[in-house]
C-alpha cells in the first residue's frame, strides 16, 4: 500500500522534471536571452568578397612539336672521315658535321678548273683572229660554248665537293649520333637529327562556334606535369583555314619562345586559350554550399552568419565566380561552416 502512493507521489514529480528539460532545450534564443542565457559564438574563417577581371579560357590538351625538325642525312654515298658533333650537341646554321671522303671530287674541281682555264686562253686569242679573218667567227662560237660547257661542269663539281661537307641547316639541339668514322652513308642513311626548340608550337582543337572570337595574337597558357605551376605563355600563330566536318572544331596552332629549354618537342601540353575577359565577385570554392541546383554562402554582418543564396557564373583554379547575391567588399564564412547555420553569432579569426 505504501509502495502504489510513493509512485502515485514521484510519477508528478518525473513529469515535471522531463517538462523542464524540454523548455530548456528547445527554448528559443530570444526567449533565452530574456532569461539572461547568452550563446557563446562560434570561431570561423572568412574570406572578403572582392571584384576581378576573369578570362574567359577554353581548355584543351594539344601535343609539343619543334619550330624545325628534321633528320640530316648525306646528298652523297661516300665513307665518313670526320665526325664534328657528339651526342646533343647545340649547333648553329652551316656548322659542320661530318666529313665525306672527298679526295675524287677535289681531283675533278682541280681538273676542270684547269680545263677552264685552257678554254678561256684559246677563247681569247679566236677572239682576236675573229677581227681580221672572217673563217674565225664560227670557231669562235664554238669556242663560247666549249667555255660555258666546261664553267658548268666545274659548278656541278663545286656542288658535289661541297656536299661531301654535311652541315647545319639550322641552329637547334642534335639528337644521337648515329654513325662512326668509316660508316658508309648514302641519301637514305640518317646521321642524327636536329630540332629548333627556341620556339614551341602546340596544335590543338577549338570548338567551331567560337570562330568568330578567334584571333591571331591571342594569349595562350600552358602547363605540363613536369613542371607543377609553372605557366608558360604564348600566343595563337596559324588559325586553319578548315573546319573538321566530324567534330565541328578548328586546328589552332600556338607558339611559345622557349629561351628556358624547358619545353621539349613532343610533351603533352594543357593548353588555355584567353578568348576575353570579364569582371565578377570571386569567392573561395570551399565558401560555396551546394543543395540540388543551388548554391549559398554564410555572409557574415555584425557577427552573425546569414545564409544567403548566390548565382554561380565560373570555376577557375579554386575560386568561384559570383554575379548575384553578393556585393564587393562583405564577408563569406570559408571554414566552419557546419559548426553555424542562419542567424549563428560567429567571431572571425584573426
Amino acid at each position: 500500500m505504501y509502495l502504489k502512493q510513493s509512485g502515485k507521489a514521484l510519477f508528478p514529480f518525473i513529469i515535471t522534471v522531463l517538462i523542464g528539460l524540454c523548455v530548456y532545450l528547445y527554448l528559443p534564443s530570444s526567449q533565452g536571452e530574456q532569461l539572461g542565457y547568452k550563446p557563446t559564438a562560434t570561431q570561423v574563417t572568412a574570406h572578403t568578397v572582392t571584384t576581378h577581371e576573369n578570362p574567359i579560357l577554353i581548355e584543351a590538351i594539344g601535343s609539343a612539336r619543334a619550330n624545325q625538325a628534321i633528320y640530316i642525312n648525306s646528298a652523297q654515298s661516300d665513307y665518313v672521315t670526320d665526325i664534328y658533333f657528339n651526342d646533343g650537341d647545340r649547333v648553329a646554321k652551316g656548322q659542320r658535321l661530318a666529313q665525306l671522303q672527298s679526295q675524287q671530287e677535289q681531283l675533278t674541281v682541280k681538273e676542270l678548273a684547269i680545263n677552264l682555264k685552257e678554254e678561256e686562253r684559246q677563247l681569247s686569242r679566236l677572239t682576236e683572229l675573229s677581227r681580221s679573218q672572217a673563217t674565225a667567227k664560227s670557231l669562235l662560237e664554238e669556242q663560247l660554248s666549249r667555255v660555258d660547257a666546261t664553267k658548268t661542269q666545274l659548278q656541278n663539281a663545286k656542288t658535289k665537293l661541297a656536299e661531301m661537307t654535311i652541315t647545319a641547316p639550322f641552329s637547334g639541339v642534335l639528337g644521337k649520333r648515329l654513325i662512326s668514322v668509316g660508316t658508309f652513308v648514302n641519301s637514305s642513311t640518317v646521321l642524327t637529327s636536329l630540332d629548333d626548340i627556341s620556339i614551341i608550337k602546340v596544335d590543338f582543337k577549338v570548338p567551331e562556334k567560337y570562330l568568330a572570337q578567334l584571333g591571331l595574337g591571342m594569349k595562350v597558357m600552358t602547363q605540363n606535369d613536369a613542371y607543377p605551376g609553372k605557366t608558360f605563355s604564348g600566343q595563337v600563330t596559324h588559325i586553319s583555314s578548315r573546319i573538321d566536318s566530324v567534330t565541328r572544331s578548328i586546328e589552332v596552332t600556338a607558339s611559345f619562345v622557349n629561351e628556358s629549354g624547358l619545353l621539349r618537342p613532343g610533351m603533352l601540353l594543357k593548353t588555355a586559350l584567353q578568348l576575353s575577359t570579364n569582371k565578377a565577385l570571386m569567392v573561395p570554392e570551399k565558401a560555396i554550399i551546394p543543395q540540388q541546383d543551388r548554391h549559398y554562402v554564410f555572409q557574415i554582418t555584425e557577427g552573425v552568419a546569414t545564409k544567403v543564396e548566390v548565382h554561380v557564373t565560373g570555376r577557375h583554379n579554386g575560386w568561384v565566380a559570383i554575379d548575384e547575391g553578393l556585393n564587393d567588399g562583405q564577408q563569406v564564412v570559408t571554414e566552419g561552416i557546419i559548426k553555424i547555420r542562419s542567424g549563428s553569432k560567429v567571431t572571425v579569426k584573426g
